[in-house]
């Protein structure tokens, strides 16, 4: 099944997605917005990756793609650690096309799923101090920021703050 926003689809990651997956992956600017850490992947270690994924209750990773060709993907939105006792799920967003509103309605789009279809309460984002781009997408999207998990990542050479931004079902 796919999820159909105002301008995207949200459908299951592809094999043909690899390229986009491991160009997001290995974009040394998306690197640096983004908690966690990585290294360079190979396009055979990222074959091998989706070649190993496995479907899991508590995450759904779907490839964004424009409506108007929904064979090409042009980033992704995962939902992460869905607790279904309390409600609650982390989203993941990353694009590989920015500025052209498709991060806004992927967003709305997987929030909504979540809180209508998965019957979530909470959805919830963790957002590095100096995103200003992905902390102005998820206000628009109608979270609020909660918390500040301070010194919390490790990017270029120092210790960076991690926002947490949150939307209730209630306020969607």
């Amino acid at each position: 099944m796919n999820i159909i926003g105002e301008r995207v689809v949200l459908r299951a990651l592809e094999e043909q997605d690899n390229e986009m997956l491991l160009s997001l992956i290995n974009d040394p600017e998306i690197e640096c917005m983004i908690g966690g850490s990585s290294a360079p992947i190979s396009a055979e270690e990222q074959a091998a990756w989706f070649a190993a994924l496995r479907e899991r209750p508590d995450v759904i990773r779907c490839a964004i793609a424009d409506k108007a060709d929904p064979h090409t993907a042009v980033g992704t939105v995962i939902l992460t650690d869905i607790d279904m006792k309390n409600g609650v799920a982390q989203i993941h967003v990353k694009l590989a096309v920015r500025g052209a509103g498709y991060g806004t309605d992927a967003v709305k789009t997987m929030v909504k799923y979540a809180f209508e279809e998965r019957r979530l309460q909470c959805v919830y984002a963790a957002v590095l101090a100096y995103n200003n781009a992905s902390r102005r997408l998820f206000e628009k999207c109608g979270f609020k920021q909660e918390g500040v998990f301070r010194n919390r990542i490790f990017k270029q050479g120092q210790y960076v703050d991690e926002y947490v931004y949150s939307v209730l079902k209630e306020e969607f």
